[in-house]
């Protein structure tokens, strides 16, 4: 079953769970962790690979620190002890996001909102999106945007291309569903693709994506919280 979990990082995490979170990341992010000059970005990094080393152990039964991972040429990261295994991470802003629990291509994207001219959306977006875009209330845009970029992200991340898949080579645009709900459909080349998508904001300053080829996408996230993860592994 496919599961999206997010960890709101606070600013300060204290030293004794810092200590034994750092104890489970690689080498090699811990010693990029140092190398930030910003703390916050060091925390959302290594607790972006605590969130997924723990769900990974949940779903694999193998240790959480015995995991070694991978990146393809794009740089999407794979599991190197159980290669079916899919997971994709995110963070931005207080947010760190993770999708887990299939075989088949996944991708999450969270972003911070802040204010952006939207005039970049006709270098980023294909013509359709912006139609859509412009379309909305001047109110609505800012988020609209947001909503979108991430929807994209999530979609590249998932099919492992990274941005060597240019962004306005595809369409992700809302289609109407029974009861008046909306789902979002991604076209690419005229076709239409059969991955689902998830997209809902964390709060009012972050929006969240996430992208499966297939299977269904949970209604809404999982809250995990630094306290349950210091417990799973003490």
């Amino acid at each position: 079953m496919i599961t999206i979990q997010v960890l709101q990082v606070p600013s300060v995490i204290p030293a004794a769970y810092w200590d034994l979170f750092l104890s489970y990341v690689s080498e090699e992010r811990r010693t990029q962790a140092l190398r930030f000059i910003h703390q916050a970005d060091a925390y959302r990094s290594v607790m972006g690979e605590v969130l997924t080393r723990v769900k990974l152990s949940e779903l694999t039964g193998i240790r959480p620190e015995e995991f070694s991972f991978t990146r393809n040429k794009y740089g999407k990261p794979a599991l190197i002890n159980d290669a079916n295994v899919q997971f994709n991470v995110s963070h931005s802003g207080d947010w760190v996001a993770l999708i887990a629990g299939s075989e088949d291509e996944l991708g999450v994207d969270v972003e911070k909102i802040a204010p952006i001219d939207l005039q970049i959306a006709e270098r980023f977006f294909s013509s359709s999106e912006c139609q859509f875009l412009a379309g909305k209330p001047e109110e609505m845009q800012q988020e609209t945007f947001y909503r979108l970029w991430t929807l994209k992200e999530s979609y590249i991340k998932a099919v492992g291309m990274g941005l060597s898949m240019p962004l306005n080579s595809f369409a992700i645009l809302p289609h109407v569903q029974q009861q008046g709900e909306h789902n979002w459909k991604c076209n690419q080349a005229g076709l239409n693709l059969g991955h689902r998508f998830y997209s809902h904001p964390l709060d009012e300053q972050h929006m969240l994506a996430a992208c499966a080829a297939r299977g269904e996408l949970p209604t809404r996230p999982e809250i995990v919280t630094l306290e349950s993860l210091y417990a799973e592994l003490i």
